[in-house]
């Protein structure tokens, strides 16, 4: 059987201060695993590719043995990993400062040649935020095996929105945020957005707008769906966004169903949000998550007619 879904991007070793000054050093971070919780919900045949740095503590790896995720994905790199200072303010807002060189973020990021040779067997990749050359690189070669849905990485935006844009003739789902909207196209008319950004490709666009939910663009029944987001205390929105892509493309692999992956989305982000950090979502069972989806989709189904 193929796995459903496989997600590729970045591993972080993250330093945190919290706003009374505590300090959590080498916290597990990074998109590809978030992404990875937040598809593992609704579905066990989901895997990940991440390079992993020469520092990368050992207990991590372990701990994901522990919780029964594969780390055949997690090749390592001769050179430190990449490794972050967050640290939160009174309303949690962050301050994110990368501690390693800038130039490795390409080394980490990961190659063709990382992703073991049976999970090119998967029915569809997903390209979290990582160096703008790997992702051009690896969409046109993983459509050839699957679908392949791309999230983009806001930093790399300035200057390279041509880039951007050229690069979704290989990709079938776009899930850009509100704000690598503006960046790429200057404007905030979301669903004008999704539009042109189609024209370029993608058969579905999804623009996540942090607590306003996600609009999907379902290209060929030219409908969108406006998704809300599941009601949850606010924490910590560090990986929301990545948890949120997990989601939807687990279900919408498992589905067909935009709309019930969307919701799926919304559930799986907020999981993320409600605590520091994402260790605390390995420990969440299925059977929650799965009655938040139902108690999503009345509340969605209800207000739709």
């Amino acid at each position: 059987m193929p796995y459903d879904l496989v997600c590729l991007g970045n591993l972080s070793i993250d330093d945190v201060v919290l706003p009374d000054h505590t300090t959590r050093l080498n916290c597990f971070g990074g998109d590809t695993i978030y992404a990875a919780l937040g598809a593992r919900w609704w579905s066990e045949a989901v895997r990940f590719v991440a390079p992993a740095g020469a520092d990368f503590p050992e207990e991590h790896f372990d701990y994901l043995n522990r919780s029964g995720m594969e780390t055949r994905g997690l090749p390592r790199r001769s050179i430190p990993g990449a490794h972050y200072r967050v640290v939160y303010a009174d309303n949690y807002q962050r301050t994110w400062t990368m501690l390693n060189a800038e130039g490795d973020f390409r080394a980490l990021s990961p190659t063709a040649a990382d992703i073991p040779n049976d999970y090119l067997n998967a029915r569809a990749f997903l390209l979290l935020a990582m160096d703008l050359v790997a992702q051009e690189s690896l969409a046109p070669g993983l459509r050839a095996h699957g679908v392949v849905a791309l999230d983009p990485q806001e930093e790399y935006i300035p200057g390279n929105e041509s880039r951007v844009l050229a690069m979704l003739k290989n990709v079938d789902i776009f899930l850009p945020s509100q704000e690598e909207v503006h960046l790429l196209l200057g404007h905030r008319d979301y669903e004008k957005a999704c539009r042109r950004f189609a024209e370029h490709g993608p058969k579905v666009v999804v623009v996540k707008l942090g607590q306003d939910g996600s609009l999907i663009f379902d290209v060929n029944a030219d409908r969108f769906h406006s998704i809300p987001i599941f009601k949850t205390s606010v924490v910590d929105t560090t990986g929301a966004g990545d948890t949120y892509s997990g989601g939807l493309m687990a279900m919408y692999v498992r589905s067909g169903d935009l709309v019930k992956a969307g919701l799926a989305g919304a559930v799986s982000s907020s999981f993320a949000i409600q605590d520091f950090g994402l260790t605390h979502m390995f420990d969440i069972p299925r059977s929650q998550a799965e009655l938040r989806l139902r108690e999503l989709e009345e509340n969605y189904r209800s207000k739709e007619g």
